[in-house]
């Protein structure tokens, strides 16, 4: 056998490996897509909301004001705004204050809180 053979079923080898864990990838990715989906499911049911009402929350991405919810009868809760990445990200960015205008300083960097 010659090297070049070797290195042949080397690469062969590897792509063999590679399909595998390529596999065990998209079956590991499946199951945390669906840990997600089971915890979104028990976080809405939480909530206690009617169809109606869960219409309006998924609409809006605010509890409805009338809605008593996981609270209890007595209390209605206050309206909560249900941010995304991407509405985290931009708040972050209205956070951050221009220093020298060579850097930027978030608020709790200039309160004296280190990050390092």
């Amino acid at each position: 056998m010659n090297k070049l053979d070797k290195i042949e079923r080397d690469a062969q080898n590897a792509r063999e490996k590679i399909a595998a864990m390529q596999a065990l990838l998209k079956q590991i990715e499946g199951q945390r897509t669906e840990q997600e989906n089971l915890q979104i499911v028990q976080q809405i049911r939480a909530l206690k909301l009617s169809r109606d009402e869960l219409y309006v929350f998924l609409n809006n991405g605010k509890l409805p004001t009338g809605s008593a919810g996981a609270i209890g009868d007595d209390a209605a809760p206050e309206p909560e705004t249900i941010y995304s990445r991407q509405n985290r990200a931009q708040r972050y960015e209205e956070d951050t204050v221009p220093d020298d205008g060579d850097s930027k300083t978030t608020t709790s960097e200039s309160e004296g809180i280190d990050n390092e």
